[in-house]
């Protein structure tokens, strides 16, 4: 170590106490409540130094690596590694003793209290050594009677019901990331699995539909064999994400698996392989998938079970999930359903945006489709209405600027929709829908390659995406030329909607299959007779900014057999 700046007067055998533990500075060791020596790696030990040192300070990176590093190369994953392991063996879990200031660096936030070592090396009279004992005995015997009544009184009861109180269920969709077991055999074990984790925990928390478990409770049951639904049960959370590590060399595998705790049933399970060329990139890779996809497959499954259920017993954000399924049918009947859902929604608590935000895209649809008796003008109204009610309402919810996004789309307002877009974003960078359609912006705004790379990121991220993801993807590949892929992703939809057959059929068009392209027309016309050439260039009025690329789609689909 280059030396602490002692710029506290402390004497150098000095012994403070850290909660339980007790830290000497005459050979920077922690000692546990029994007196006896911690495991704490060299460097860890010299970061602890400084940070008792400064005790109440707050203490930048830069003092850290300067004065335990000196001019030694390092990367942030060592101090890191060290905060860690620190508050490991604080049993600090819930980061109260070394505290993370973000931008700022760490402090040391705990009431002191400087000790002579000879306290602690127990230099006691005869005397008082005879007391000690006098007293460990009165101890013992107290503990015995206690131990006694805490059997008669427990061993009558219910075992499930022995050591804790069942929560109920939140009214979200809430969920539990459990520490991760590392099987890795280095001294750093731990040390990643908890950070991606932590990332997690962090992340699902951006969206406000879901109730997630606080990580100080979740990891309480680190190393504890429990049964899922005991979990479940004791923090009252339906959903457990669960996961290993080993790490081995340069090489890190991470198994990850999503559990119904209350049905008992397995959801959906990943492993990712990774080199550890760059940690902190791995890490950042594999929070954002999990996420991306729990998220997601969470707000799906809950939207279907809410299908099944009665409005009366449903949540305004529930009824909203609900009308997303609805949604995703991308019929009249499938709109209409959720127009009522998102309704009911606002009934049930008109102080939440989650109603609003969905009739802005079912009045989008009505205008952008046709879907509608009315002028169609009166369609795009409410959907403005609605958007900016959602914004004025929750200015901090994510979906609410993805639904005014999509609205300045409709308005031809390329730029704004961009704009509002990465405000989604911001708010919530895991949001893979607002990925999609910030994909379609770009493409209507003539950069479809940078579009194209947008979503196959969202197919990496959520590799479970509902097949609206695969109709965007393929219409976006059809605009950089790549039919043979976008050929692909339309095949790979479990049921086409009847308004992508037109997509398929400029794709069959661009691969230069007449037949399967009149197919694909004569599907869409099955579905509206009347479709016609007319219909989509509404559909595309005023969202192009290259006319040659909506000329593009028009020359497709006449060649495809759609009449004018």
């Amino acid at each position: 170590m280059s030396g602490i700046n002692p710029e506290k007067d402390m004497n150098s055998a000095a012994i403070i106490a850290l909660g339980e533990f007790q830290f000497s500075f005459k050979n920077n060791q922690l000692l546990d409540p029994s007196g006896k020596v911690a495991h704490l790696r060299r460097q860890s030990s010299e970061v602890l130094a400084y940070l008792v040192a400064h005790r109440g300070e707050t203490v930048s990176k830069a003092d850290l690596f300067e004065n335990i590093w000196a001019k030694n190369f390092v990367t942030d994953d060592s101090l890191t590694q060290c905060i860690a392991d620190i508050r490991r063996a604080l049993n600090d879990n819930d980061h109260s003793i070394v505290q993370t200031l973000p931008k700022k660096g760490y402090r040391l936030n705990v009431a002191m209290s400087t000790l002579k070592a000879s306290k602690l090396q127990g230099t006691h009279s005869p005397q008082k050594k005879q007391m000690n004992w006098i007293a460990l005995a009165g101890l013992f015997f107290v503990a015995c009677i206690f131990v006694g009544v805490v059997w008669v009184t427990t061993a009558h009861r219910d075992p499930a019901h022995a050591t804790s109180v069942d929560l109920p269920l939140p009214a979200k969709p809430s969920i539990a990331v459990l520490a991760f077991d590392d099987h890795s055999v280095s001294e750093d074990a731990d040390y990643l699995s908890d950070a991606i984790a932590e990332g997690i925990i962090t992340q699902l928390s951006r969206f406000p539909e879901l109730f997630v478990i606080a990580r100080n409770s979740s990891f309480s049951f680190r190393g504890k064999p429990t049964d899922v639904k005991d979990i479940s049960k004791t923090l009252g959370v339906r959903y457990l994400l669960e996961g290993s590590q080993q790490k081995s060399g340069d090489r890190l595998r991470v198994t990850i698996q999503l559990i119904d705790a209350v049905e008992g049933n397995h959801l959906w399970s990943q492993v990712y392989n990774r080199d550890l060329r760059d940690v902190f990139e791995v890490q950042e890779d594999i929070v954002h998938r999990v996420v991306a996809t729990v998220a997601q497959k969470v707000i799906n499954f809950e939207g279907q079970k809410a299908i099944k259920s009665d409005n009366a017993k449903l949540t305004a954000l529930l009824l909203n999930l609900k009308a997303r399924q609805h949604l995703f049918d991308f019929t009249p009947e499938g709109n209409e359903k959720a127009r009522l859902a998102n309704l009911a929604a606002i009934n049930a608590d008109p102080s939440q945006p989650f109603g609003y935000v969905g009739l802005t895209f079912v009045h989008i649809n009505k205008y952008r489709w046709g879907w509608t008796e009315k002028d169609p003008i009166e369609e795009l109204r409410a959907a403005q209405f609605y958007a900016r009610k959602a914004v004025e309402i929750a200015p901090d919810y994510y979906d609410s600027h993805s639904a005014l996004a999509y609205l300045h789309i409709q308005e031809g307002k390329l730029g704004k929709a961009v704009a509002r877009y990465r405000q989604a974003l911001e708010l919530n960078p895991n949001d893979t829908n607002a990925m999609a359609s910030l994909a379609e912006a770009l493409t209507y705004g003539g950069q479809a390659e940078d579009a194209e790379a947008l979503m196959l990121k969202v197919t990496r991220l959520d590799p479970l995406h509902q097949d609206w993801i695969k109709w965007n993807l393929a219409w976006v590949q059809w605009h950089t030329g790549n039919c043979s892929d976008a050929l692909e992703a339309m095949n790979a939809m479990s049921d086409i909607p009847p308004m992508a057959y037109r997509v398929l059929a400029i794709i069959q068009v661009c691969l230069g299959n007449a037949n399967e392209a009149k197919d694909a027309v004569g599907q869409l016309l099955e579905f509206d007779s009347e479709y016609s050439l007319a219909e989509v260039l509404h559909n595309y009025d005023g969202k192009y900014s290259n006319a040659d690329d909506l000329e593009r789609v028009l020359s497709n689909l006449r060649e495809a057999g759609l009449p004018e």
